[in-house]
């Protein structure tokens, strides 16, 4: 069992334009690892860097930080870093690490007062509608 600490160590974040499109592209990428994981204490410490842009330029956002990776097997432990080495990213890894970073992007952009980098899910219509020739119930 692993335990999971993302820790920021730098955080950056502009609003580009002071009118927002009503169409904003967004770019996400996530460079994890960023550079050699490495060991402290009875951690593996993998950085990573986050950069989210949009298409018109409206908002850029960059989050580096550390994914600190703690078991109490160091078989484990060892195994996991030497996947990461080679380039295996483990998606435990990845997913705990994109999952902090989509909630700080998101109050980042709230506070630049831009939309977030998210699809805005739109409430159910009532009643039926029809798709494709079959009918579909919408319960809220």
């Amino acid at each position: 069992m692993f335990t999971f600490t993302i820790r920021l160590t730098s955080i950056s974040a502009e609003k580009l334009a002071e009118i927002i499109p009503q169409k904003i592209q967004f770019q996400i990428n996530l460079t994890i690892p960023s550079s050699q994981p490495y060991r402290r204490g009875q951690s593996l410490v993998v950085p990573f860097v986050y950069s989210l842009s949009t298409i018109p330029p409206t908002v850029q956002i960059t989050l580096k930080g550390e994914a600190y990776v703690t078991s109490n097997d160091q078989k484990k432990l060892a195994s996991l870093e030497k996947d990461i080495r080679e380039k295996r990213m483990p998606p435990m890894i990845f997913q705990a690490v994109f999952q902090h970073l989509m909630a700080e992007v998101i109050i980042l952009s709230r506070s630049l007062g831009v939309p977030p980098p998210i699809p805005i899910p739109q409430p159910p219509q009532p009643g039926k509608h029809e798709k494709s020739g079959q009918t579909y119930n919408i319960i809220q």
